[in-house]
């Protein structure tokens, strides 16, 4: 066996015998509920990390209940992260958030692994259940409640004890790097990982689109499997992220669902493909390229089977399978480069990088690891590093061809000297060659500066995208948020009256109970329309706050006009007619006023608890009323 072979085997060997040995460890049991102080003074999040209580559900069948119930099972995890890698056993979680307020306060309960099957949680308080999510990756994206490519719960923690129950379960890997948010952290940290995401994507996007125009100009495969690499990788990564399925293919729960195996198994037969071209092993060794040959069959299987195999299985074959592939890739470009092929010391670079990365992202879906930063995104360091180093590769090999060539022609010069006129002809020829490859380049050049172009449109209308409710069009919470934190710092800079009008449908429950949660829709769609042409003033904004609930942001408007206003609107409501399968629906609204007065601005959080506890007031009276917030 030769020498790639010999460590393809032996590096699968070791990566599944690691494995099995982590799926047999335990931890100690312990059944004190591990507690967190959460105050109105608390701010940024809190990582649970190994302090939370684990009860392992082998068959999968407890409730809520019956695990509580299960005191002497409850056990303490020994990981910092959360990390049991591939299994097939519910594991239920637990700990304590206590409210040292006297008034509720809302937090934001996060799991940042997008790809978990099964995902609920419980939130007791008081002795009654207070809240219950069950979210997941086998539901449509539309179906969250908080729209976030992770799994984001939000809760109102009321004054004292509030225990919060989780239950994991998925044919992948069960990973729980639990944390509790600051609403306005969690915003602020999310959106700084979409900029890197956006950045990451975009420079991808770029070593794409580059390296396909220089494909069309040379033909050369190489660019072409290395183009296939990198768009596999990009789907891999950010299917594995969350954001495909939230932003590409939100209702597509079954591709969704192997979509991961099928994008691995790609990038790994277009590495496979890129190696065997790229260092010529055809010529360089039969027995080597018959290594490949045979790799890149099994990858390209491994692509269909993720059509028709389990996702548990075939996730699991190429994890196992992509560490074995790039360690064989590595081991031929040293081996090339050893015999002489100075064009694949960049390829070597560019495969060390890749392995690091994936061999750390392995041993942490299989449980190897701690899951923390530096393990969660090892893999997306060493592939960008790779990306670029490749496309240095290519051209470095374009160079050592082309030196190659040079030195080839030298020679016929050296040997022919006395042919002055085929050497004239020979350089009148190389010239108008090299003038048409940089007319060539330049049009390129021109193409991909259109493209580019293009491009950063559709980020623009991406952009627009993220700040838009996709059911009724008008702008989402996180618009909102965003404008109530910016009018609140201006109105306080000018002194200027800010207004807040909160209001939802009432009894939109019954309405989706008696005619379907797609007459609802129709409700919301039509509630919207109608306010839109309502809400025109420059500044001012129309958002829905979420679920039936909508809010107005109003600029230096006096409390009394914001109450005539919202009159208004709550009458034409009533009025408004909705079409749905035949029938003429009718709804209500109820509203609540909030303002700060110039001078005397009260803070976002402030102003928006005044508004909704007017309109839980309007609630209490009756429905189908306005009332402002108390003084």
């Amino acid at each position: 066996m030769n020498p790639p072979a010999v460590l393809v085997a032996v590096l699968s060997a070791l990566l599944l015998t690691a494995g099995a040995a982590h799926a047999q460890a335990t931890s100690a049991p312990d059944d004190s509920l591990p507690v967190y102080a959460v105050s109105a003074q608390d701010s940024g999040r809190i990582e649970l990390g190994s302090h939370v209580g684990l009860l392992v559900d082998a068959g999968g069948q407890l409730s809520a209940e019956q695990a509580m119930s299960q005191s002497a099972a409850w056990q303490r995890v020994t990981q910092p992260s959360p990390n049991f890698g591939f299994t097939q056993a519910a594991h239920w979680f637990r700990f304590r958030l206590d409210n040292l307020g006297a008034v509720p306060l809302s937090r934001y309960i996060e799991l940042p692994i997008p790809f978990i099957d099964d995902v609920q949680l419980f939130h007791d308080a008081a002795g009654q259940r207070r809240a219950q999510y069950h979210l997941g990756d086998e539901f449509a994206f539309d179906q969250r409640g908080f729209k976030n490519q992770n799994f984001v719960m939000p809760v109102a923690l009321l004054p004292g004890e509030n225990v919060i129950l989780m239950r994991l379960a998925s044919s992948g890997t069960i990973e729980a790097p639990l944390r509790v948010w600051d609403p306005l952290a969690f915003q602020q940290a999310n959106d700084h990982e979409k900029l890197v995401q956006g950045a990451v994507a975009g420079m991808l996007l770029v070593m794409v689109f580059y390296n396909l125009f220089v494909y069309l100009a040379t033909r050369e495969r190489s660019y072409l499997y290395y183009i296939g690499f990198v768009a596999s990788y990009m789907l891999f990564h950010f299917t594995l992220t969350g954001y495909t399925f939230a932003y590409v293919w939100p209702n597509a729960v079954r591709w969704n669902s192997f979509a991961i195996s099928t994008c691995m198994a790609a990038a790994t037969l277009f590495a496979g493909l890129f190696t065997s071209h790229f260092l010529r092993l055809r010529e360089f060794s039969r027995s080597a390229w018959r290594v490949m040959q045979a790799s890149n069959a099994l990858s390209g299987a491994l692509v269909l089977a993720t059509f028709v195999l389990p996702y548990s299985v075939t996730v699991r074959v190429g994890a196992a399978f992509t560490l074995p592939v790039v360690a064989a890739a590595l081991t031929l470009g040293y081996w090339r480069w050893i015999k002489g092929a100075t064009f694949a010391r960049f390829y070597c670079l560019a495969w060390t990088a890749a392995l690091i990365g994936l061999a750390v992202l392995n041993a942490s879906k299989f449980g190897l690891i701690e899951t923390n930063f530096w393990t969660s995104n090892a893999h997306q360091m060493g592939v960008v590093l790779l990306v670029l180093l490749l496309s240095f590769t290519l051209a470095d090999r374009i160079n050592h061809d082309r030196a190659l060539r040079v030195h080839a022609q030298e020679q016929a010069l050296a040997h022919e000297r006395a042919a002055r006129a085929s050497q004239q002809a020979l350089i009148e020829t190389k010239t108008a060659a090299n003038l048409e490859l940089e007319r060539r380049v330049a049009a390129r050049t021109q193409d991909l500066n259109q493209t580019m172009a293009q491009l950063q449109q559709a980020n623009e209308h991406l952009q627009r995208l993220s700040t838009t409710d996709g059911l009724t069009q008008v702008r989402n919470r996180a618009f909102f948020d965003q404008a109530l934190a910016a009018e609140y710092r201006r109105a306080f800079r000018l002194k200027t009256a800010l207004t807040l009008i909160l209001f939802d449908i009432d009894h939109f429950k019954r309405i989706n109970d008696s005619f379907g949660h797609l007459a609802g829709d129709a409700c919301l769609r039509a509630l919207a329309d109608l306010m839109r042409l309502k809400v025109q003033r420059e500044g001012d904004v129309l958002a829905r706050y979420g679920g039936e609930e909508f809010v107005i942001l109003l600029l230096n408007t006096t409390e009394a006009a914001a109450l005539d206003l919202a009159e208004d609107f709550r009458t034409d409501i009533e009025a408004m007619q909705v079409p749905f399968d035949g029938q003429t629906l009718r709804v209500t609204a109820s509203f609540g006023v909030a303002c700060s007065p110039p001078g005397q601005p009260a803070t976002p959080q402030t102003l928006l608890a005044q508004a909704d506890a007017a309109l839980y007031q309007a609630k209490h009276d009756g429905r189908n009323c306005v009332r402002r917030a108390k003084a």
